[in-house]
């Protein structure tokens, strides 16, 4: 091959190279900005918008319904993919929606603020990184020119500078936008952890925290030991003093509280039908389609929530419905809609064999003990009776069995194996052959009256198309005209309370939600709160797409600014402040008293003082690593670490109680160690400082913005 040919086949390795890895470059590029935040920062950005009018504006910027949609479609394909085609559920594309609206503001939010600043990536800076700082270049760019031993070929990435083909030049226009993307962000990290600092009191403090151990005995007095009933005998003048002295705790912030409505839009009969005529409609080809040209893993893969599953399944893994069919059916024989409590199926067999496990099936009726085992013996072997007499079992069992739903059950336990039911019962089971009347069988439940159904060791291989009954529009449509009816009939005048009582719908009344705060129940939509606070007592708002309906809310108090009312908090706030306070008081009191009949320097010695009180000894602790014997009373290790060999603590308080301290080894600093773990030490508390700062940034920006959000009116 001529030089010239080896150049040009040369450059058609690294152009297909090239075009093979341009979606990664796509990829990267669509999520650049964000990706730089998120690895390098430990920030989780998330997002959300719709379509026709205004989605969102932020600070007057529009977030367009088209991109939130897309972001959306995108997630929902992806974890589609993750599971195997299987479908989000409601909850989950919930979870989607508020993840790509958080997203999507945030972004904007650090875009505006970038442009404010004026940081941005010059030309000269990308062709510097690009020419003269190429093994520097991240990782997505730099993997188009490495061999498959992963060294990056310095030769090959030089010759592709110098391409002028159009992949070419759209590859490092890709590249050029990434780059210009990721120095942005270096920029803005730069500039916000240019106010961190790490003191060298701060590495020190991380260092005992991590690497110096304590030794030491301690004593406990739980505050939820007091026993002394007149610390809980308070009075209105006390109770006024605790208020106006700590007045601070009892900030009222201007709020409101809603009671609501949901309009449930579960699924109706009709809805299920339309999921059965589905399902009849898939069973057709289903019946036909075949296994050996993986026709049939490809059919139920599309067509069913669960993805194919060739393994042999055993009985107990089964729904009822399910096994009522493979118990009967023959290879090849294809079921009837059955109805399982994971959903609707259409089951094809495919193959069944003999295991090695033996699973039962049996029902049973349950007689409590209650408070007369005679008289629940008598009950049992009264029904034992009757069923021996040829009454019905199930009858009985709906009838008479003390077990929970035994009336939609009628005692019907299913398949089971070994170890899934109490001994006694098992034992009942499984030494008795199929059709048989066992009982009463007395376990720790009560009296069982069992009939054993069947006995098998068969397990099943077989395909399914599997749905759930799902909502449709028109009976989402049904829900949301109730609500605008509901909400109408109120605006005529109906009062909202006695209009609920007559239609049957339970009324909620949210908590007290201030300007900050937000109500889950719409997607935490701040809108809401915002017309809670700027409407009247007795406003109606529209309905709102709330998960599992419609919900219909209406302003019923609204609470200024200021303080809480003491009559209205004195009992339910401020008595348990009052009487806590009291105890840690008397604990301290006590905890004092105790450290002065110390004996020998050894807290045990208070054991004869205080019967009751928690004397135990730590060995060798790190207070960033606390014993469990002190649980989560981290507070206390700034105290350990200011105590000296022998010497004994005056009380520590805590949120449990009051410890009394005995410092037996808290060894000199060793500096050699220390020294050589600074630099480890403050790079990590650095990291989490300037990680901290993004934070606060973000939430500043997000705080000070003017957002107009729109999504309860599309969702």
């Amino acid at each position: 091959m001529s030089k010239e040919k080896e150049k040009v086949h040369h450059s058609t390795g690294i152009m297909n190279k090239m075009r093979d890895k341009m979606p990664v470059i796509i990829i990267i590029l669509i999520i650049a900005f964000l990706a730089t935040i998120i690895f390098e920062w430990g920030m989780n950005y998330m997002g959300m918008s719709n379509q026709n009018i205004v989605f969102a504006k932020v600070n007057g910027e529009e977030i367009k319904a088209q991109d939130y949609e897309m972001m959306v479609q995108q997630r929902v394909q992806q974890m589609r993919e993750q599971n195997n085609g299987k479908d989000v559920d409601d909850a989950t594309l919930q979870s989607i929606r508020d993840q790509v609206w958080q997203e999507l503001l945030q972004q904007t939010l650090v875009k505006q603020e970038l442009k404010k600043l004026g940081i941005e990536a010059t030309n000269a800076e990308i062709l510097d990184w690009i020419y003269q700082r190429p093994e520097t270049l991240p990782e997505p760019v730099l993997r188009n020119f490495k061999d498959s031993t992963g060294v990056f070929n310095m030769a090959a990435y030089q010759q592709a500078l110098t391409l002028k083909s159009p992949e070419a030049t759209t590859f490092w226009n890709q590249v050029e936008s990434y780059l210009r993307e990721m120095i942005v962000s270096q920029k803005l990290q730069s500039t916000i952890a240019s106010s961190v600092i790490v003191t060298e009191g701060d590495v020190l403090q991380r260092y005992r925290e991590l690497w110096h151990p304590l030794t030491f005995q301690f004593a406990f007095l739980d505050v939820n030991n007091i026993t002394d009933t007149n610390i809980y005998s308070v009075n209105d003048q006390e109770l006024k003093e605790y208020y106006e002295k700590n007045k601070f705790e009892f900030k009222q912030q201007e709020a409101v509280k809603l009671k609501y409505i949901i309009f449930p839009d579960n699924p109706t009969s009709e809805d299920s039908s339309q999921t059965v005529k589905l399902l009849t409609a898939l069973s057709k080809e289903f019946k036909t389609v075949q296994e050996a040209d993986s026709g049939l893993i490809k059919y139920v893969n599309i067509n069913s929530l669960t993805p194919y599953n060739n393994e042999f399944q055993k009985p107990n893994a089964i729904g009822k419905g399910a096994l009522g069919f493979l118990f009967e059916a023959k290879p090849g024989d294809v079921s009837e809609v059955v109805i399982d409590q994971d959903g609707y199926k259409v089951l094809r067999l495919l193959e069944s064999k003999e295991g090695n496990d033996t699973y039962v099936k049996a029902s049973h009726i349950l007689v409590n003990f209650g408070t007369d085992t005679v008289a629940a013996k008598k009950k049992a072997d009264d029904i034992l009776a009757r069923v021996k007499a040829g009454e019905d079992f199930g009858t009985l069992a709906s009838q008479l069995s003390e077990e929970p739903n035994a009336n939609n059950s009628k005692g019907d336990l299913g398949w089971f194996g070994k170890g899934s039911m109490v001994k006694e019962f098992e034992d009942a089971v499984y030494n008795n052959a199929p059709g048989s009347i066992v009982g009463p069988v007395k376990t720790t439940f009560g009296y069982h009256i069992i009939k054993v159904e069947g006995k098998s060791n068969k397990e099943f291989r077989f395909a399914e198309l599997k749905e759930t009954v799902k909502a449709s529009n028109k009976t989402r449509d049904l829900a949301k005209n109730t609500a605008t009816d509901f909400m109408n009939d109120v605006l005529d005048g109906q009062n909202f309370d006695s209009l609920a009582k007559f239609l049957n719908f339970p009324v909620l009344v949210s908590p007290e939600v201030t300007k900050d705060g937000t109500f889950p129940l719409v997607n935490n939509n701040p809108n809401i709160v915002k017309w809670a606070l700027d409407s009247k007592v007795g406003s109606v708002h529209t309905p709102l797409k709330v998960q599992g309906g419609f919900a219909l809310f209406q302003v019923v108090e609204k609470l200024q600014e200021g303080y809480k009312n003491f009559d209205s908090i004195k009992v339910t706030l401020i008595k348990p402040k009052l009487v806590l306070e009291k105890k840690f008081n008397a604990l301290k009191n006590t905890a004092l008293d105790l450290k002065t009949k110390i004996q020998g320097n050894d807290l045990t010695t208070l054991i004869n003082q205080l019967p009751g009180i928690k004397v135990e000894s730590v060995d060798s602790m790190k207070t960033g690593t606390p014993d469990p014997k002190i649980a989560n009373d981290m507070e206390i290790g700034y105290f350990l670490n200011q105590l000296s060999d022998g010497t004994i603590s005056d009380p520590i308080k805590t949120q449990r109680g009051v410890y009394i301290v005995r410092m037996i080894n808290n060894p000199p600093l060793n500096q050699e160690d220390y020294i050589a773990k600074s630099p480890d030490i403050r790079k990590e508390l650095m990291m989490q400082k300037q990680q901290m700062a993004v934070q606060e940034w973000l939430q500043s920006l997000q705080a000070k913005a003017n957002i107009e959000d729109n999504r309860d009116m599309f969702f």
